[in-house]
């Protein structure tokens, strides 16, 4: 069964990852905070396992994940902050027109 999860966790995004796991949104809530969204077929017990601490996975794989994620996160508060600065000075400028 498809499981979906979200998570401001890199660490535990990483371990789901490596664990077969699949990123599906990354979304900015409030500042410089990115949930990750994941789904994948058994993520509830993968996760279970993270959780009680008997998770276990490739360390090569969960660094490789770890470095994707953070780029992730990366460029999604990079977009977010170029949207941000885009909206703004669109505004300005309509204000100027008025």
């Amino acid at each position: 069964m498809m499981y979906e999860l979200e998570t401001g966790d890199v660490f535990r995004a990483a371990y789901l990852v490596s664990r077969g796991a699949r990123v599906i949104k990354a979304t900015v809530q409030g500042g410089d905070h990115v949930a990750l969204t994941l789904t994948g077929e058994d993520l509830d017990h993968e996760d279970l396992r993270y959780r009680t601490a008997a998770g276990l996975c490739e360390p090569l794989r969960l660094k490789e994940n770890l470095n994707r994620l953070r780029d992730l996160i990366k460029k999604t508060l990079r977009d977010e902050e170029n949207h941000d600065r885009r909206t703004h000075a669109h505004s300005r400028s309509q204000d100027q027109i008025r």
